[in-house]
């Protein structure tokens, strides 16, 4: 692999037998591998669903730009804000059972009090009794707060679906009133209300973002994440499911 020069620096992808990869700030030329003719094993096939999932989870992060952008590239490193989501989540959630978790903030400062995620059939609904930030200059700057985050679907109960889809989300701006509960209206941005009912498996994560009085985003909250909502499904797939809780 050597860096790549001239006019290879503006390319991407595959150049007869040689491809073009872009990292951070650096643009890399290699060759490119012979196909196997062998069968993929069983390992190497969890492996690139593995790979494939942490990619679409990423990628479903870095659309929200409101979460996008708390997640700074590391040019010492060689790192886009990309490259850190696609780490950060690598083999984190399982899709089997719904086990573990997935990350949107990198790094927090937006502490919450008693959050919750419920996935009702009508959508979702976020809550937390108080939310402030760590930083005094941030809590002071803070005058709206609002959700973001993605769904994980699975199982669709209509023929012609992916097995697995991810929608993204938000809500809007609640103004900032001392004492009072966050509770906000959910809008999605992946798909739509038809899109959530297709689905029979499905578990939501959120984060809490605070914005000051020019809309400027200021501080963001952990993850939080719902239960696994099963609906229409086999008995001995949610029974596995429900193991996992237990």
């Amino acid at each position: 692999m050597a860096l790549a020069t001239g006019f290879l620096k503006e390319m991407h992808g595959v150049l007869g037998d040689c491809a073009i990869m872009h990292r951070g700030n650096k643009v890399f030329v290699k060759c490119r591998p012979n196909k196997s003719k062998k069968p993929p094993t069983e390992m190497a096939l969890a492996k690139k669903a593995s790979f494939g999932l942490a990619g679409k989870i990423a990628g479903n992060i870095s659309s929200i730009n409101e979460i996008k952008h708390f997640w700074k590239g590391n040019p010492d490193k060689n790192q886009t804000g990309y490259n850190r989501m696609f780490q950060a989540n690598h083999c984190q959630f399982n899709l089997e059972d719904f086990s573990g978790k997935v990350v949107l903030s990198d790094g927090y400062g937006l502490e919450v009090v008693n959050p919750s995620i419920e996935i009702e059939e009508a959508g979702l609904l976020i809550n937390c009794d108080s939310f402030e930030s760590v930083d005094v200059k941030k809590r002071e700057a803070a005058k709206y707060v609002r959700a973001a985050g993605i769904i994980i679907l699975k199982s669709p109960t209509v023929t012609g679906c992916a097995e697995y889809e991810l929608m993204q989300f938000q809500t809007k701006d609640c103004r900032i009133e001392k004492g009072e509960k966050f509770s906000a209206e959910v809008k999605y941005l992946g798909g739509d209300g038809v899109k959530f009912q297709t689905f029979a498996i499905k578990k939501a994560f959120a984060v809490l973002i605070s914005v000051d009085s020019e809309m400027n985003l200021t501080d963001i909250s952990k993850t939080i994440e719902s239960e696994v909502v099963l609906e229409n499904i086999p008995a001995e797939i949610e029974n596995d499911i429900a193991m996992v809780g237990e």
